[in-house]
């Protein structure tokens, strides 16, 4: 058990570094180092043998075991499929245009092909490579040719590679060129000594004279001169000055000079006397140049170099040479694989949001094409619908431009999905069932739970944080004097609250939700002064002269403040506008940052870029650009616009409503005529629900929408659920040294309010669910709610046994809400991605971020019984242990749940991603770290076999430590790491201060409980 854990841990290591490796030097460097390395594939082999010989050992086949015998040999079904999909399947890409017939993928591997010929006699060989930034030199061959030898060895690599000049003593002349045509536009070439390129109809040569009806460039002493075969017209790029060149003749040719023969137009650029063209690698990663490999070929005693442009996606570039009487053929790349039947697009089909240019989803309309059977079948492709023929699948992985061409993954892996499919399943059945077995560890552990159990004071520590989030969740902006500024009526605003509004991606919403997310962007507030977000919405269209002077956007960064010129942390909008200058205040720093590549944005910058968008947005309601309410009856796409837009498609009675009624609207509430901008709110209401009846939401569900709105479920549970938790747990401190019946009863009042409050969460949810349309975990903030909630499950699970764990639960549950109401974490209900339209959301994600509540409550339970530890003495050493016995046999139940939990959750991610985007398994950050999480969990759950490892002190720790794992992966993944989860994926944000200090609190307790557990080791029991 001892290599067991060793092995776990080394797993767990050498994944987790691979992500922080793919992430700098790219996906293929982490699979030539970690993933598909020789020792990599030695560990798992380790780990299958050490797990078959735990199972003999400690005799799980026993019929009493025989749950815990089915998962664990789970695990070993898992991997033999995961072998069968590494080393015998394969998978690649077909890319089709519409119309376009192919029975060829491009393989997802790559490969050097080596072709060499003498005598007659022909070798071929093709080797699979995994070429990366740290692994340069990875590729070696030799070949034998009748009585010769040739060795081919890597000596260079440049991934992402594009040419450069570079200036070289025994390099040869090299011109650069910018030319244009109509038909071809701008280009940028570059001709050698000896070159010609055609551009359009037209043809440019470097000193080859011979061309006659070619632009020629040539050197004459030392200078350059072009003749053309038809007369040139020059411009001087500076003062203008023209001439023309007779054809024929040899003019001097420079810079400075525009140069134009029919509709050619050339310009030099650069003239090197002495270089060589080189590769060198570009640093945006999606600019979709080749990669270079510079291979050394030695035959006999002559060796030659040549460079293979090619890689992964990229049918090879051959190059030809001839070394030692051997003529050799190679090229570098993808591979192509022939299908025993084609695939032809008919159609590709991408449908947008309405209103919007975000895909809701894109399909391709395709035919199956099979002469063998003589079988001709239409399908249907698109995202989680796969193309399943004759064990290949095909999915919809992405698409051209231009939406006339499909990009579809292809995957050949039958026996190793099948494989890991029943692996999957036997592993989910008996985890399940090991949960109701009355002879497994996790009943045992009930025996150590007893009526009713109390645990310790962490209020002391968890206070700094709950106090930190709810001052900040409470702080206002300094006094201001509001009594020159009109206040809407709320009546009034309501009503203009329940008009609808179309957002960015294309869905419709109550013009409330747009004021609430207005008003949080602008102050992180969710009432300003008393005033609701409609009121405040309202007000600054009706009267934007008041508001323009009210500091009302947040600026966080003191320097920016500084810079604008105010005290505190909210500014007005005059105050971004010099007036003597006539200028924005930050318009020098807004330039210069978005001129700046994102990773060298500083916190400075990126307030710099929040400030100003805050201010954008508020320039957007007092102009009403930003409120796009009026449906478009003529458009089929069913754009709104704003009505400060006056869209040309509206005419007549359409055009005099968008130009006239929101402007007497806000005339009229000026005026103080309500009851006329009643009834023009009416008639607008009305000019919505008709033009717009085809998109616009149910009444129940705008109803819905601002009752969620108005309520702000979660916001106000995370303040509620702050206070009962820590009043609770001082109480319950209380308990552990008096327990009488006035406590008693007191702790089953505050479980009862929060039982109340439980349920007012589970309507939340709910509510959150009917007005989206789909499961209420599709992003951030709504997963970090889910796993509020499940945290909070699972500490009233155990309330019957412990009311310290559902204290403990309380407060946790308070933490992770009054965290997704941090000012990075985005509220606003969007419309999903297309990857996300699927029944896995539910599944998947459901199960996974439950998984978090109990192991996040695993976690403060540890915590908390290391501060038992603390508090612990020789008077009271009995009592204590007794209640640290308790706490922890809760907190083991509770971890192998969430580690249950945590590895279905995981391995469904991996059906999900089969089903969505052909592999199962693809090392992607996310399901990397998901992994990491399992094995750190399941060391955890193992400790009490290794020797050293039993102690309740070193599992406590474990269970804090351990869930480290799970921020990395929750947070970590998401906000500083790439990979396909992008549709969770957040703006880097920096790591908070609070992070720091409870680190260090974590620290100073776990050696405070070491060092007094260790000092009473060291004294007698006294009875």
């Amino acid at each position: 058990m001892q290599s067991m854990g060793v092995l776990i841990l080394l797993f767990a290591a050498g994944i987790a570094t691979a992500t922080f490796i793919e992430n700098d030097f790219g996906t293929m460097a982490a699979k030539a180092v970690v993933y598909n390395a020789t020792w990599f594939d030695i560990l798992l082999g380790l780990l299958a043998a050490n797990l078959i010989a735990n199972i003999i050992r400690y005799r799980m086949y026993r019929r009493e075991k025989l749950t815990v015998f089915l998962f664990h040999v789970a695990f070993l079904v898992i991997l033999l499929g995961a072998a069968i999909t590494r080393f015998i399947s394969f998978e690649g890409m077909m890319h089709l245009r519409e119309g376009q017939t192919s029975d060829t993928i491009l393989s997802d591997r790559t490969y050097v092909e080596v072709s060499a010929t003498t005598d007659n006699k022909t070798v071929k060989a093709r080797k699979h490579v995994l070429l990366s930034v740290l692994t340069p030199d990875a590729y070696r061959q030799k070949l034998d040719i009748g009585h010769k030898k040739i060795t081919f060895r890597a000596v260079r690599f440049i991934p992402n590679a594009r040419e450069v000049i570079k200036e070289s003593p025994d390099g040869g002349p090299i011109l650069t060129l910018v030319v244009a045509t109509p038909d071809h536009g701008r280009t940028s070439i570059y001709l050698k000594k000896g070159e010609e390129k055609q551009v359009g109809k037209y043809l440019i040569t470097f000193e080859n004279p011979q061309r006659l009806q070619a632009v020629n460039i040539s050197l004459i002493g030392g200078q350059l001169a072009l003749s053309a075969p038809d007369t040139v017209k020059t411009m001087a790029m500076q003062g203008g000055a023209q001439e023309k060149l007779a054809p024929g003749i040899a003019h001097p040719f420079g810079k400075g000079k525009l140069y134009t023969m029919d509709s050619l137009n050339i310009v030099l650029t650069h003239f090197y006397a002495h270089a060589r063209v080189d590769f060198a690698t570009y640093d945006n990663k999606n600019a979709g140049f080749m990669d270079v490999l510079v291979v050394k070929a030695v035959s006999g005693n002559q060796s030659k170099e040549v460079m293979l442009q090619g890689g992964k996606g990229f049918r090879g570039k051959p190059a030809y040479f001839s070394i030692n009487g051997i003529n050799v053929k190679m090229d570098y790349g993808s591979a192509d694989i022939k299908l025993p039947f084609a695939i032809k697009l008919q159609k590709f089909e991408l449908k947008r949001y309405p209103g919007s240019m975000s895909p809701s989803s894109y399909a391709s309309r395709v035919v199956v094409i099979d002469k063998g059977k003589n079988l001709t079948m239409p399908y249907h492709i698109y995202m989680n619908h796969v193309l399943n023929y004759r064990g290949y699948r095909f999915f919809q992985s992405s698409y051209d431009r231009d939406e006339h061409g499909s990009i579809l993954s292809v995957n050949h892996d039958y026996w190793g999905t099948f494989f890991t499919y029943i692996g999957y399943l036997l592993m989910a059945l008996g985890m399940f069932l090991s949960l109701i077995n009355k002879n497994t560890h996790f009943a045992a552990l009930g025996k150590y739970i007893r009526k009713p159990s109390h645990g310790a004071k962490a209020a002391i520590l968890l206070l700094v944080f709950t106090t930190a989030f709810t001052s900040m969740a409470q702080a206002q902006p300094g006094h201001i004097d509001f009594k020159q500024i009109p206040v809407i009526d709320k009546a009034q605003a309501d009503q203009f609250g329940r008009l609808l509004v179309q957002s960015n991606d294309g869905r419709i919403k109550p013009v409330n939700t747009l004021a609430s997310e207005i008003l949080r962007k602008l102050t992180w507030k969710s009432t300003f002064h008393g005033l609701d977000a409609d009121q405040v919405l309202l007000g600054m269209m009706a009267y934007p002269q008041y508001w323009q002077q009210v500091p009302i956007i947040k600026v966080s960064d003191k320097e920016v403040a500084r810079v604008i010129g105010i005290k505190g942390k909210y500014a007005s909008y005059l105050d971004f506008i010099d007036l003597k200058n006539n200028r924005y205040k930050l318009q020098k720093f807004v330039s210069e940052v978005y001129a700046k590549s994102p990773s060298k944005r500083g916190m400075f910058d990126k307030e710099v870029m929040k400030v100003d968008e805050r201010l954008n947005i508020e320039y957007m309601v007092f102009t009403g650009s930003l409120l796009r309410m009026v449906p478009d009856p003529k458009d089929p796409n069913h754009p709104w616009y704003s009505p400060a837009s006056k869209p040309a498609t509206l005419s007549g009675e359409d055009s005099l409503m968008v130009v006239s009624v929101i402007p007497q609207y806000l005339q009229a509430l000026t005026k103080g005529e309500t009851g006329l901008a009643r009834t023009l709110l009416t008639q607008f209401s009305a000019y919505q629900k008709k033009f717009g009846a085809a998109i616009i939401p149910s009444q129940k569900k705008i109803d819905a929408e601002i009752l969620y709105n108005k309520w702000m479920i979660f916001f106000r549970l995370a303040i509620i659920y702050s206070l009962v938790g820590l009043v609770m747990i001082v109480f319950s401190f209380v308990a552990l040294f008096k327990n009488t019946k006035i406590i008693r009863t007191i702790l089953n009042v505050f479980v009862g309010i929060i039982v109340i409050g439980f349920l007012f969460q589970t309507f939340g949810l709910g509510l959150r669910w009917y007005i989206s349309g789909h499961a209420p975990w599709s992003d951030g903030y709504e997963s970090m709610i889910y796993i509020g909630w499940v945290t909070m499950l699972a500490g009233l699970l155990f309330s019957r046994r412990s009311k310290m764990t559902v204290a403990a639960t309380t407060l946790l549950a308070s933490i992770i809400l009054f965290v997704a109401h941090l000012s990075w974490m985005d509220p606003e209900i969007t419309n999903l991605v297309p990857v996300l339209k699927s029944y896995w959301l539910t599944i998947h994600v459901s199960v996974i971020t439950a998984s978090y509540g109990f192991l996040a409550l695993g976690a403060l339970l540890g915590f908390f019984n290391l501060i038992l530890m603390i508090l612990k003495s020789l008077k009271n050493r009995e009592l204590i242990d007794e209640h640290i016995r308790e706490l922890t046999a809760i907190n083991e139940r509770t971890l192998i749940v969430g580690l249950y939990m945590l590895t279905i959750g995981t391995f469904l991610g991996g059906v999900w991603a089969n089903e969505s985007w052909g592999r199962y398994w693809g090392w992607d950050p996310k399901e990397t770290w998901a992994l990491v999480s399992v094995l750190v969990y399941s060391f955890i759950a193992h400790m009490r076999y290794i020797p050293g490892l039993k102690s309740k002190f070193a599992y406590n720790l474990a269970s804090v430590v351990g869930f480290f794992s799970i921020l990395m992966t929750y947070f970590g993944v998401n906000y500083y790491l790439s990979g396909l989860h992008s549709y969770a994926k957040g703006d880097p944000v920096p790591i908070p201060d609070f992070v720091y200090y409870a680190l260090g609190v974590i620290i100073l307790t776990v050696v405070w409980a070491y060092n007094n557990e260790q000092r009473l080791k060291k004294n007698p029991d006294r009875l």
